[in-house]
């Protein structure tokens, strides 16, 4: 009897399998690439008493990364604040600056992908329930996020909204993709409009008890951030105001370059209103983030599967003509489409698809200039 394939040995019309493999091979490097989301570790001899608090062993990852920001960012921050008081000596700016950029670089991506995936899944077991509160409400602020927000944002809008207009504010589909303005209008949008538009979202699928949690989260954010502001006016500048600035900027390009690519025909097809990207370094960094089509095909499933689901999918995405690039992070597609680079972009799109294979480069990019189109 005739065994059923596997994306491990593509052989199906629907794959080019030298292609295939190599894309293959590049998410298998990342499944089993070391883990570096973390500055540093914990001793290991409270390895496992860690692990212990957790919903999933797997996550240790992320609660590293945590006590990471507990026991570095958060004291700094308090020191700025309580060590230069406004009336006799106020924070130099240098100083200000210097924290934003050290902070930033060790933590800010790593910060964002664990909060990320920790509000996808529960971090700690559902009896120490209070922990999963610490990060979303005391530590994103630290990192431009609004206390509470993220989750309401990112889960309950945009993965219900899954990139439609109408349905999800953070949408790219009505956007000129390769435009710079039309980045930073939709920037704008966010930084200015998200206050109300995500408890609308609440209010649109009748989450009454998420909606009260949104509104209590604002007001909460907002009654700390003008307090910090009255008591230090500088240390607040550096700490709150121009990290929630630079984080919204990053954030949403982060997400415009996730869905600069959206195929026409099937905008709403999770295979073809994102891509992925293997075999990238930023990938140990940000728990296989790159695997963003499996991503929205499921949000709840494990970090550490995401490179194997392609694998076992890969079909799939040779069917819908899903984009997967090799060896290039979502920034740098994202950069590379709005600058026109399409040597580069096609350097790295792998062509696993006998569909791919077949069309000439000329092809390749007038079906990637089609998916920047505004829907």
């Amino acid at each position: 009897m005739r065994q059923r394939s596997t994306a491990a040995e593509p052989h199906t019309g629907l794959l080019h399998p030298p292609e295939a493999q190599r894309l293959l091979a590049a998410a298998a490097a990342d499944a089993a690439a070391p883990r570096a989301e973390f500055v540093f570790a914990p001793p290991a001899a409270l390895h496992k008493p860690l692990a212990a608090l957790l919903e999933d062993p797997r996550d240790l990852p992320i609660l590293f990364l945590y006590l990471n920001v507990l026991l570095t960012t958060a004291p700094a921050a308090a020191l700025l604040f309580y060590a230069f008081p406004p009336a006799s000596r106020p924070l130099p700016h240098w100083l200000g600056a210097a924290y934003l950029v050290v902070n930033y670089v060790l933590y800010l991506a790593r910060f964002m992908l664990s909060l990320h995936y920790s509000q996808h899944r529960r971090l700690f077991r559902r009896e120490l329930w209070p922990l999963n509160l610490l990060p979303p409400a005391l530590l994103a602020p630290l990192f431009g996020v609004p206390s509470g927000m993220y989750y309401l944002h990112h889960c309950v809008m945009h993965h219900c909204g899954n990139n439609r207009a109408g349905e999800d504010a953070s949408s790219t589909e009505r956007y000129r993709r390769d435009s710079l303005a039309h980045f930073l209008l939709y920037w704008l949008r966010f930084a200015m409009g998200a206050w109300l538009e995500v408890p609308l979202r609440c209010v649109r699928y009748r989450r009454w008890g998420l909606l009260a949690a949104s509104c209590a989260a604002e007001a909460a954010y907002f009654t700390a951030a003008s307090t910090a502001w009255r008591a230090n006016p500088r240390t607040a500048l550096w700490v709150l105001l121009i990290p929630y600035c630079l984080s919204s900027l990053a954030l949403m390009f982060g997400n415009w370059s996730q869905h600069i690519f959206i195929d026409p025909a099937n905008p709403k097809d999770s295979y073809c209103l994102t891509y992925n990207c293997a075999g990238v370094k930023d990938n140990q960094m940000s728990y296989n983030d790159g695997y963003h089509v499996i991503h929205h095909l499921n949000g709840r499933l494990h970090w550490s599967e995401l490179p194997g689901r392609l694998a076992s999918t890969l079909e799939q995405h040779a069917e819908r003509d899903a984009l997967c690039f090799i060896g290039i992070s979502f920034f740098e597609v994202g950069a590379a489409a709005m600058a026109g680079r399409w040597p580069f972009l096609l350097r790295h799109l792998s062509r696993y698809s006998a569909r791919l294979a077949a069309m000439s480069d000329e092809q390749l990019v007038a079906m990637l200039k089609e998916r920047l189109a505004p829907l």
